[in-house]
C-alpha cells in the first residue's frame, strides 16, 4: 500500500469540510480545575493552550464585561480537525471531544464520513502541506479557507478513499509498534 500507487486528485476544502468559525472571545481567565481544552492559535500541545470549566467559559466576554454570547455558540463539538489561522498558521490538529476555541482556529467537520483517528492524522498531513500559502499578513480564515484546495487519494468513483487513508495509517502505526516492541525487547 503505497501512497504514490494511488491516483490523487484536488479537491475544494468547501466539498470535502464543513468549516466553521471559532468563537471570538476573549481568552478566560485561568483556573485550575477545568476541563474543556482552549484551542488557541498554537504550533503545539495538540493546538490546546488551556483547560476552563464550562462556568469560566460562559462568564467569559470578548470584552472582559459580562456575557456576550450563549454557551452554545463558545463550545463546539469534537471528532473534527482545528486549523489554525492565526499566528502559528496552518497547523492542523485532531479534537475528539468537545472544546472551546478563539476565533484563530477553524474547526473542520468532515462531511460524507465519519471521522475517526486514523482519517484525521492523514488529512492533516494534506491540509499542513498548505501551511506555507499562509503567513501573518496571509490569514487562512474561513472566507479564504473555502476556496483552498487539498490533494486527496481517489477510489473507483473519483471521491476521496477514506478507507484507503484509515488502512494506510492503521499501517503505519503497525509499523512503529513493532519498531518500539522490537527496542524494548533488545
Amino acid at each position: 500500500m503505497k501512497l504514490e500507487n494511488k491516483e490523487w486528485k484536488e479537491f475544494n476544502f468547501i466539498d470535502i469540510f464543513e468549516i466553521k468559525g471559532g468563537f471570538y472571545n476573549k481568552k478566560p481567565k485561568k483556573e485550575n480545575y477545568g476541563m474543556i481544552p482552549f484551542i488557541g492559535a498554537t504550533d503545539s500541545n495538540n493546538g490546546i493552550t488551556e483547560f476552563y470549566s464550562i462556568k469560566n467559559i460562559e462568564q467569559s466576554s470578548k470584552t472582559g464585561n459580562g456575557k456576550n454570547a450563549s454557551i452554545n455558540k463558545k463550545i463546539f463539538n469534537g471528532n473534527c480537525i482545528c486549523v489554525t489561522n492565526n499566528g502559528s498558521v496552518g497547523y492542523a490538529y485532531y479534537q475528539k471531544y468537545k472544546f472551546t476555541c478563539s476565533h484563530d482556529v477553524n474547526p473542520l467537520y468532515l462531511k460524507d464520513r465519519e471521522l475517526n483517528l486514523n482519517i484525521a492524522l492523514f488529512l492533516i498531513c494534506s491540509i499542513e502541506k498548505q501551511r506555507v500559502c499562509f503567513e501573518y499578513s496571509r490569514k487562512w480564515r474561513p472566507k479564504r479557507m473555502i476556496k483552498s484546495k487539498i490533494l486527496l487519494p481517489i477510489n473507483q468513483n473519483g471521491r476521496p478513499d477514506y478507507d484507503f487513508m484509515d488502512n494506510y495509517i492503521e499501517i503505519i502505526k503497525a509499523k512503529q509498534l513493532k519498531k518500539w516492541i522490537d527496542f524494548l525487547r533488545d
